[in-house]
């Protein structure tokens, strides 16, 4: 886990789909020091398991920044039903540069539980404040039909890919997703990158992560390494570097 906290001043945003709020959990439980959580998008509640916190910022007569909680997620209500609304960039300013924490974790973007997304107009919605993006994609869409029960936003994806729904994700759909500017590449200019294959669970597995690594960084200079990993365990499994 130390191959993202080495690129970064504390500020992580993750985009994509396949595991989001994993990832994040695996690092709040991973780093040692005080961890904010938070979003700029709507999604489903945290779950209380990985936090010590859930600070609504609606009720205004708490001071989330006073509590010595050493993970805490950050919210507003939602109109929806289990969901919670995603931060302004001022409210995470303020948040992140309080100092009161040595991380932030915000998931940018929302991919309603599928294994692969592609990007609208939209999105991502990176903080200002953000110094590094984590692409997350899940390799058990490899060699699946590009369906909604799959993926969000099978139009984007379709559309990148030139093909037509229903067709076959193979290695070649992934890399071009990750290397696209249209895709996982959609208003990074100015962060670091470190794409995250996640959900590698057998041998299988990992060889088809890491043909994909290897041909995602021979066709962009936009990131210089992939790491492959099972974030529900809190495990890297790989590295692949240029």
């Amino acid at each position: 886990m130390n191959v993202f906290l080495e690129s970064t001043k504390g500020f992580i945003s993750f985009i994509g789909a396949g595991g989001k709020k994993s990832t994040m959990y695996a690092l709040s439980k991973f780093v040692t020091g005080r961890v904010a959580l938070s979003s700029t998008t709507q999604m489903f509640d945290y779950k209380r398991a990985y936090v010590d916190r859930v600070v609504d910022l609606n009720n205004d007569d708490y001071d989330p920044l006073s509590s010595t909680n050493r993970v805490i997620a950050f919210k507003k209500k939602s109109n929806k039903s289990g969901r919670v609304a995603g931060l302004t960039d001022a409210e995470l300013s303020k948040i992140w540069f309080s100092k009161k924490f040595d991380f932030m974790f915000c998931k940018a973007d929302g991919a309603r539980s599928k294994l692969i997304k592609g990007p609208n107009q939209k999105e991502p919605v990176i903080p200002s404040a953000c110094d590094l993006v984590i692409p997350i994609l899940s390799i058990k869409a490899l060699g699946e039909r590009l369906t909604p029960e799959i993926a969000h936003r099978v139009a984007e994806l379709c559309k990148l890919w030139k093909a037509s729904p229903a067709c076959i994700i193979t290695k070649e759909k992934i890399v071009k997703l990750m290397v696209s500017k249209d895709g996982f590449l959609r208003n990074l200019e100015r962060v670091k990158i470190i794409p995250l294959i996640n959900m590698v669970d057998s041998k299988k597995e990992l060889a088809d992560g890491v043909d994909i690594a290897e041909m995602a960084l021979n066709e962009t200079r936009s990131f210089d390494k992939v790491v492959l990993g099972s974030m529900s365990e809190g495990k890297v499994k790989k590295i692949v570097y240029r």
